[in-house]
């Protein structure tokens, strides 16, 4: 990053990215109009809301407008929907939970009545060469807000190996085979670990679902993502 960035950042005052009001870089308004959402599956999504509207332009002026103060407001939104995941394990005086056998609930890496357990905050990284022609990896900085927020620990234990061409340049059908090993682990970085891959956008989940491989491969025992915006 510039010093010419780092002295915008600072001095130039935050506008919402949504409706352009001063103050903040996403302001409470936009943000009350986001509404979370949740993909089953395989892999697990959970998303603070739908990519459109105020949401979409703020993600868009995070990752192509060099607005990178929206990173801390953009992953506190994130982290949120970690926290209510987290929260679900809380137990009360009067609830009972009816749970699985540990077997299954191991398998699943969660117990739906205990909630979700979570041992690390996983970045899906840029290739680095787009990293550095950005001046920030927007996965990076969301990943640290969200660990911020929760007191969960960021791995970093995921690398981009292969630069392939930017998923919005391309439709659904061609998405899952741009990705396809575009993502190698650390062997072992990940060992018993049940780890939140944090990202911008799930479109098809390709990009996730690459990852999230390589995230098993380096030993993760139970993988689910987190977004800002599900392009559903």
């Amino acid at each position: 990053m510039s010093a010419g960035q780092v002295l915008a950042d600072l001095v130039l005052a935050p506008r919402c990215a949504g409706c352009g009001d001063p103050g903040s870089w996403f302001c409470l308004g936009c943000r009350d109009l986001c509404d979370a959402v949740a993909l089953a599956g395989a892999l697990p999504v959970r998303g603070a809301g739908t990519y459109a509207g105020p949401l979409r332009e703020a993600i868009h002026r995070l990752k192509y407008g060099g607005e990178r103060g929206l990173a801390a407001e953009l992953g506190a939104l994130v982290a949120r929907e970690v926290a209510a995941d987290l929260a679900r394990g809380v137990a009360l005086d009067a609830i009972i939970p009816v749970v699985l056998h540990p077997s299954r609930a191991a398998a699943r890496g969660y117990d739906q009545a205990r909630g979700v357990a979570l041992d690390a905050i996983v970045p899906v990284v840029l290739h680095p060469s787009r990293a550095a022609a950005r001046g920030y990896d927007q996965a990076r900085l969301l990943a640290a807000a969200v660990a911020a927020r929760t007191g969960l620990p960021v791995r970093a234990a995921i690398h981009r190996v292969r630069a392939s061409r930017p998923q919005v340049e391309l439709d659904r059908a061609a998405r899952a085979a741009n990705v396809r090993r575009a993502f190698l682990a650390e062997a072992g970085a990940l060992r018993g670990l049940r780890v939140a891959l944090v990202d911008d956008v799930a479109t098809t989940g390709a990009t996730l679902h690459d990852a999230a491989s390589a995230a098993r491969a380096a030993g993760a025992r139970h993988v689910r993502a987190y977004v800002i915006g599900v392009d559903a």
